[in-house]
């Protein structure tokens, strides 16, 4: 643990990888050079030359030296410093070894070659400019040894080291020193790949979470497109059922009513075709009759009245459901346009009900087909023209028994006249004929009860007209209640 602390001394996280590494192997190369190659030499001069062993210590002071400025943040100075010093010093040893006479020792001049590597270890070719002097500076050294070998001559005996096992361990040492640049860089290559291997992992988990908040932003703008669509349909069912109230509160007429309503509703859905049809009963018997139509050109109803069960309008009011086909018969319904006949493509009918009872029923048909949403406004509206359509149908209902009510009333009056005249006639009579005055008391009588029995039907007729008219005004009123509600549930939504 501490090793690996010494190693990665002036790391950081910041630098770029090369530049890790590099940092790494000069520390490596530092306690190598250290424990090594000086400590050895340190012990070797101190028995053997003790007048060199100045220089191993220097050394030695050179590679940890190294460290402490890798760890205080000028690796460039310590990379300088562990590929350039070290020669230096082992240049300088074999000089004390040597006079100027002598061939330099060959176990010391083999340190020399190995350290002369160290700057390639130490600099990345992205330093080329570092690494081509310090490497012409390593070879002016080596090659100037039999210029520079008399400058310094202490008094030392080099036989132990040129003949004896001394030789043979520098040489040994040099070995091991290379070695130890070997190991370097495939400490250098492990550490690289570690490194390597972290970062392609934390690309692959940083795709992931991009890969993943992408699927959360389509996610929330697929979510948002959805509420803006659903918003959008929401105004447009609004929209047309607020205009679809306007136009059923500015009619009391049904056909005319009706007319406005089926081109209001096939303009506002972008449909083709429609009719409206409206439930009527005559003396027990139901009949569906098309009340209103928009560019309709239908071979069924040429005679405009179906009986319940027939077809499928017939169907859909025994049924009281809509029914929606998207794939029609040719000879059902034919739409003329500008480019001729064609069958529709789809077809909607809807019975219009309130209170489970149905009051008529639409039918569109279309090139396109309905949406789901549609639909629903659709049968939203048929609840509104529903309501309508009972309304009006009581209204005409009331207004049928008031006509009935008033003409009965016309001729009661005319018999309380007709009556008033009899008893005139008798009264005049009745002194003409007392034989007969009698039977005119008898007939008076019979008049008058008749008279009462004629004024209590008058009241009793009275009486129903007010509470029709009562009845009337609650339905209006319920009416509009309704509507309202029904309006403000989809402002609502």
């Amino acid at each position: 643990m501490a090793l690996n602390k010494v190693i990665n001394s002036g790391v950081l996280p910041q630098q770029p990888s090369y530049l890790q590494g590099k940092i790494r192997v000069s520390n490596i190369i530092g306690l190598i050079v250290g424990f090594g190659v000086a400590i050895p030499f340190i012990i070797l001069s101190a028995i053997y030359f003790p007048p060199l062993t100045i220089v191993p210590i220097l050394g030695l002071g050179v590679s940890f030296g190294s460290i402490m400025l890798n760890k205080a943040g000028s690796n460039k100075l310590a990379r300088i410093i562990i590929s350039l010093l070290p020669l230096v010093l082992s240049a300088t040893y074999n000089m004390g070894l040597s006079s100027a006479t002598d061939s330099p020792v060959l176990g010391v001049y083999m340190v020399e070659l190995s350290f002369s590597i160290i700057v390639f270890l130490v600099f990345d070719l992205r330093e080329k400019t570092y690494m081509a002097v310090l490497s012409a500076i390593a070879i002016a050294i080596i090659m100037t040894f039999d210029y520079t070998k008399g400058l310094w001559e202490p008094e030392v005996d080099a036989s132990i080291i040129r003949e004896g096992y001394v030789g043979t361990m520098a040489i040994i040492n040099s070995v091991l020193f290379a070695f130890g640049g070997v190991f370097s860089l495939v400490y250098q290559n492990q550490q690289a790949e570690k490194e390597t291997a972290r970062l392609l992992e934390e690309a692959e988990e940083s795709n992931q979470r991009i890969a993943q908040s992408e699927v959360e932003m389509k996610a929330s703008i697929e979510q948002l497109k959805n509420a803006q669509e659903e918003e959008k349909k929401r105004q447009w069912a609004s929209e047309g059922l607020a205009k679809l109230s306007s136009i059923l509160r500015d009619y009391d007429n049904a056909k005319s009513m009706g007319d406005r309503v089926i081109a209001y509703i096939i303009k506002y859905l972008e449909a083709n075709q429609g009719g409206l049809f409206l439930v009527k009963e005559d003396e027990g018997e139901k009949e569906i009759q098309l009340l209103s139509c928009y560019a309709y050109n239908r071979k069924k109803y040429l005679k405009k009245s179906i009986a319940p069960g027939e077809g499928l309008l017939g169907q859909a009011y025994l049924e009281k459901e809509p029914i929606y086909l998207t794939e029609i018969p040719s000879d059902y319904v034919n739409i003329t346009s500008g480019l001729g006949k064609a069958t529709p493509r789809s077809l909607l009918i809807v019975p219009l009900k309130i209170n489970d009872e149905v009051e008529g029923l639409l039918e569109l048909a279309s090139f396109n087909e309905f949406a789901p949403h549609e639909i629903e406004f659709i049968q939203t509206l048929g609840e509104n023209i529903a309501a309508t359509l009972k309304n009006n149908s009581i209204n005409e209902k009331t207004k049928l028994l008031l006509q009935a009510s008033q003409q009965q009333n016309e001729e009661i009056r005319a018999q309380e006249e007709e009556m008033r005249q009899n008893m005139e006639e008798l009264q005049a009579t009745q002194e003409q004929s007392e034989r007969l005055r009698e039977e005119l008391e008898a007939n008076q009588q019979l008049l008058q009860a008749k008279l009462q029995e004629l004024e209590e039907a008058k009241k009793i007729n009275e009486e129903a007209q007010r509470v029709e008219a009562e009845r009337a005004a609650k339905q209006d009123k319920a009416r509009s209640r309704m509507m309202d509600k029904m309006a403000a549930k989809y402002k609502k939504e």
